[in-house]
């Protein structure tokens, strides 16, 4: 386990625990630097700074913001880590807002398409079980639990309706661009960086996404990352995963960015552990000096 963990979602997005008991966790499990990165929002982070206090954890202000990686890269979506964030600037909040309301939008109008292919599971309550900021977690759930027998698992709910291939895909109607969300997390005095680049290419494929991001300012790699508990490399070996590390920690190198790390944190639905993956105390203090 490591004593950093910069990447961890509560249930202000798609994370099953609220703040509080994300910072308990952490501390539990021997984590005493945690970054709360729910995705398109910071609601969880106040929450989580006061818990930390009273048990010694370090809690990071942070937030993963999903963006539009472009024609480069086929339209999909990227996600961008923004760290050490002013978090309650309000223009930054108002954006995010933008943001959040259109992933809102989004599984308001997955969730009727799936009423129309004959399954049972209502609007109210997607967003009654999400709290915040819904996620397709949120959606699965209530599938799961509304339509008994239909699936076997949360894996095949994605599989079959709500991965990019899936039959109840459907694409936000907003996005930031990824040097619209890098310049916004800069100007709230923030470190941004981008988040799991493994699943979007192979450290040998990534060359061009990476150059094209550090000169719309971005400043890091997260280089630690749980890519053998998510999409698309469940499953995989240790080998293939320390492969996949040791490549984007050269990468970070090669272009001299900071590197992070974090287990991708988000409770129930995942066998993801805080702390499974993240920073050792001397990569932390590497990545304090430098930024």
């Amino acid at each position: 386990m490591y004593p950093v963990d910069l990447h961890v979602h509560t249930n202000r997005s798609d994370g099953s625990h609220n703040p509080a008991e994300v910072v308990r966790k952490a501390r539990a499990a021997g984590v005493y630097v945690l970054g709360i990165a729910d995705h398109d929002n910071v609601a969880g982070v106040d929450e989580a700074i006061e818990e930390g206090r009273s048990l010694g954890v370090k809690v990071i202000p942070g937030v993963e913001i999903s963006v539009d990686g472009g024609e480069e890269e086929g339209n999909r979506e990227l996600h961008i880590l923004g760290y050490f964030i002013n978090h309650r600037d309000p223009d930054f909040q108002a954006l995010l807002k933008k943001v959040a309301d259109a992933r809102v939008e989004q599984k308001i109008r997955q969730t009727k398409l799936l009423q129309s292919f004959g399954l049972n599971i209502e609007v109210d309550e997607v967003l009654t079980l999400a709290r915040g900021v819904p996620g397709r977690i949120h959606i699965a759930r209530v599938l799961m639990e509304r339509n008994p027998g239909r699936f076997r698992d949360i894996q095949q709910v994605f599989d079959e309706f709500l991965s990019r291939k899936g039959k109840a895909y459907i694409r936000r109607t907003f996005y930031l661009s990824p040097s619209q969300a890098i310049e916004a997390i800069i100007k709230v005095g923030g470190i941004p960086v981008l988040a799991h680049p493994g699943i979007y290419h192979l450290p040998e494929d990534s060359r061009k996404l990476i150059a094209r991001l550090k000169k719309a300012g971005l400043r890091g790699l997260e280089v630690s990352y749980t890519y053998d508990k998510n999409h698309p490399y469940k499953g995989a070996s240790k080998e293939f995963v320390e492969k996949l590390i040791r490549g984007f920690s050269a990468l970070a190198d090669e272009f001299g960015l900071l590197k992070t790390g974090g287990s991708d944190f988000h409770g129930e639905g995942k066998s993801i552990k805080i702390g499974e993956r993240g920073l050792t105390w001397a990569e932390f203090e590497s990545l304090l000096a430098q930024s």
